[in-house]
């Protein structure tokens, strides 16, 4: 057999200034990947990636958030492959192209200072790729999460549950665990760890069937029991087969075609508007008696498994917006939290930001306990920084030091029922111990009383003119203000003053040098205090 040649060329380098561009040439090559001679590539040359890889082996001088670019062209068509850093990994698409585009494959990744491995591995191969570029990145553009739910007029408990979600994003997160029976995993939680976490996931799947051996108010029950101990309800709906001929959800098990939804006058349209009206009863329930719900249907469309994504993006996003419309302006819903369930190359499903409150990506990664923060940064980048993203669904899930190292903000983590939960192979008992006892990770024990929860963030209120950031951190914070500071002052939890700064300008670093770990306030010129965490 004829041995693959490999181009092994070391490429090490210093990143200094604002940005570095690393040459796709200089890296080492593998698998078929060539170095090719072009007068319109940067240095002289391209690599045409064909079906191989290529390796980057960079030395970062400083700790810093950085966007990274990759140069690249699609000649032979759309493409897809992987962009894997210090072996944490994203998929990156590109269209058929034969100029080169500036592709922007991660954005806000923290790396520390050091030695890093960049990696560009094949999916489908076949791109000509010219540089990779690093670029530093300003955190405090990071976020800009709505403040306010799509719903018009939202009720009072789900306004509060949102408000929660806000404050808590990128400085804790929240724990959670699918449920399969009636609270059946939260039960094996408790035993096994003495805990229960913050959220419990609950389906839908079997509602509105007529099986006698089901009671249809069982879901709605657990989330008013859970909601009455602080804890909240993520709903998603296994939609079976509206027009009753199968019990199936699979596209492969159905021939339900969705595409009839642009149809008022089909059976199936009206099948799917029967089996909606039947669904927002349920929830109309839990509105009734002041119960907020994570609402999570339709979920992960574009993988095209279930009927709902077997026709492509546009029957998909037009059933979305006639499920809000019958839900919301139809049935007067006002307690949900709206959840689309991100699938790559997705965003033309994406049923657009009017209906959407927040993003969810469904990750299986058996034995990964990594952070997935490429993954995070690319749902924040393309949903504009606007979106809380969350590990809707997960296999294993990422160890909380992890999540702190890299600064990994999702606002919770839910493993499925079973084995997912209960076997080492995914997550072990001792991970879901170490999880529950770290102060990062909301457990149900360590959640206020929604019902009357007071945000301690600013929404519905005028935007603070500075910005604090990290808010979860080592040693050191940056305060930035749109005018002169003229003082910082840090307050402990007991509203005990511990430092004050007269600065000069209109930025400064606060060190927590020597004070002990913990939450503290910040004020700038005594405007609203902001909650810090010191590690």
């Amino acid at each position: 057999m004829q041995k693959a040649i490999c181009f092994l060329f070391v490429f090490l380098i210093v990143v200094s200034g604002f940005s570095q561009k690393f040459e796709a040439e200089t890296a080492t090559l593998a698998g078929g990947a060539t170095k090719q001679a072009s007068s319109t590539a940067s240095g002289g040359y391209y690599v045409a990636q064909n079906g191989g890889s290529l390796t980057f082996n960079i030395k970062l001088e400083t700790e810093a958030f950085y966007n990274i670019y990759i140069q690249v062209a699609s000649p032979a068509g759309y493409k897809s492959n992987n962009l894997i850093v210090d072996g944490s990994s994203i998929t990156f698409a590109t269209e058929q192209n034969s100029n080169y585009i500036k592709l922007k494959a991660v954005n806000f990744l923290k790396l520390a200072a050091g030695d890093h491995k960049i990696q560009i591995t094949r999916s489908w191969g076949y791109i000509n790729i010219d540089y990779i570029e690093f670029e530093k990145a300003d955190p405090a553009a990071r976020f800009n999460i709505n403040k306010t739910l799509v719903t018009p007029n939202p009720s009072d408990e789900v306004v509060k549950l949102y408000k929660f979600l806000y404050d808590n994003y990128g400085k804790k997160i929240i724990s959670g665990v699918m449920t399969l029976g009636s609270m059946d995993e939260v039960t094996w939680l408790k035993t096994n760890t003495g805990k229960e976490p913050a959220l419990v996931g609950l389906d839908f799947m079997h509602c509105g069937r007529g099986y006698t051996w089901y009671n249809d108010l069982e879901p709605g029950n657990d989330a008013q029991k859970y909601y009455n101990k602080n804890g909240i309800s993520a709903i998603c709906w296994h939609w079976r087969d509206p027009l009753k001929k199968t019990e199936a959800f699979y596209t492969k098990d159905t021939s339900f075609d969705i595409s009839k939804v642009f149809d008022e006058t089909s059976e199936e349209y009206k099948a799917m508007i029967k089996d909606i009206d039947y669904i927002a009863g349920l929830l109309k329930k839990l509105q009734d008696n002041k119960v907020p719900v994570i609402w999570r249907p339709l979920h992960e469309a574009a993988g095209g498994w279930f009927w709902w994504g077997a026709k492509g993006a546009a029957p998909c996003k037009k059933l979305w917006q006639v499920m809000f419309d019958r839900m919301v302006n139809y049935h007067k819903l006002n307690n949900l939290i709206w959840v689309w369930t991100r699938e790559p190359n997705d965003d033309a499903w994406y049923p657009g930001d009017e209906y959407v409150d927040m993003v969810g990506r469904d990750i299986y990664k058996t034995g990964d306990h990594g952070s997935q923060i490429l993954e995070f940064n690319d749902m924040n980048n393309r949903y504009g920084g606007k979106k809380m993203v969350t590990i809707s669904e997960s296999g294993s899930f990422p160890d909380v030091d992890n999540l702190i190292k890299d600064g990994a903000a999702w606002s919770w983590y839910m493993p499925w029922y079973g084995g997912f939960t209960r076997e080492s192979t995914y997550n072990s008992l001792d991970l879901w111990k170490k999880m529950f006892a770290s102060d990062y990770v909301l457990t149900l024990d360590e959640m206020p009383n929604l019902r009357t929860y007071t945000s301690t963030s600013m929404m519905g209120e005028k935007p603070k003119n500075f910005k604090v950031f990290p808010t979860y951190f080592y040693e050191t914070i940056n305060v930035h203000s749109d005018k002169l500071i003229q003082t910082v002052s840090v307050y402990n939890q007991l509203g005990v003053p511990v430092k004050t700064m007269k600065p000069e300008g209109g930025k400064t670093v606060v060190s927590f040098s020597g004070f002990p770990s913990g939450m503290y306030m910040v004020k700038v010129d005594e405007n609203e205090a902001v909650k810090v965490f010191k590690r």
